[in-house]
């Protein structure tokens, strides 16, 4: 059976974070209660252990954030919780991938400019291609925002639609260097570079699954009903 549950990630990051969002920074929201959308799980997905989504699993080890806060310290406590959050949502996915998948486990935290608590971290890698001096590689995030991707600015790829706390997994194609230094967007796999983007774990843990393994969704699927059927 699938449960359904509107994240509330400021709730989980402690009142006073809301405070912050909405008075002392003065950030005006701009996403409709259309805009903020359900994530979904399945017993598949929780594997009846408890799991539930990253950023309720994070939330106890999250390090506060107070309205007295100056900018540059919302940042680093950002950084840290987004730290927290990339570790947990690694160690929720990657038991769950098919025997043999490549992703290993990369963790990198980035803050979003102007916006000192919204972020995202980097914490998968799968290598794609392989060149003599170059790679191709998917890199898997998670976010406390929902967020639009265009890889037409490779620079600046994601935009958040608001500044409002939520939650997103994505994925995106890179070229990198053989230092792992990234050289631009892989536009020759995915949709223009962009893997899969989305906010429900089952359809998450699919996409991460298929591009680890090289397998379709649909053969994922059917290797989910042969072992229900077993």
């Amino acid at each position: 059976m699938n449960v359904a549950n509107k994240l509330q990630y400021g709730d989980r990051f402690g009142d006073q974070v809301i405070k912050l969002a909405n008075s002392k920074l003065s950030v005006a929201t701009s996403s409709s209660d259309a805009e903020v959308a359900t994530a979904r799980y399945s017993k598949w997905f929780h594997d009846n252990d408890g799991q539930t989504e990253p950023m309720a699993t994070s939330s106890r080890k999250f390090r506060k954030i107070t309205p007295y806060m100056a900018a540059a310290e919302v940042a680093a406590a950002t950084l840290e919780n987004l730290t927290i959050l990339g570790i947990d949502a690694s160690d929720i996915f990657t038991p769950r991938l098919p025997v043999g998948h490549k992703m290993r486990k990369a963790i990198r935290s980035s803050i979003m400019p102007g916006v000192p608590y919204l972020g995202t971290c980097k914490f998968g890698e799968i290598v794609t291609d392989r060149g003599h001096d170059k790679y191709g590689v998917a890199q898997i995030f998670i976010a406390n925002f929902d967020g639009d991707l265009d890889t037409r600015c490779a620079n600046s790829y994601l935009k958040p639609k608001g500044r409002d706390f939520d939650q997103m997994i994505y994925g995106v194609h890179l070229i990198v260097d053989r230092f792992g230094k990234p050289l631009g967007i892989n536009r020759s796999r995915g949709s223009e570079g962009v893997a899969f983007k989305t906010k429900d774990l089952t359809e998450a843990l699919y996409q991460i699954a298929s591009v680890s393994s090289g397998l379709s969704k649909g053969e994922l699927h059917q290797r989910l009903g042969a072992v229900r059927k077993g």
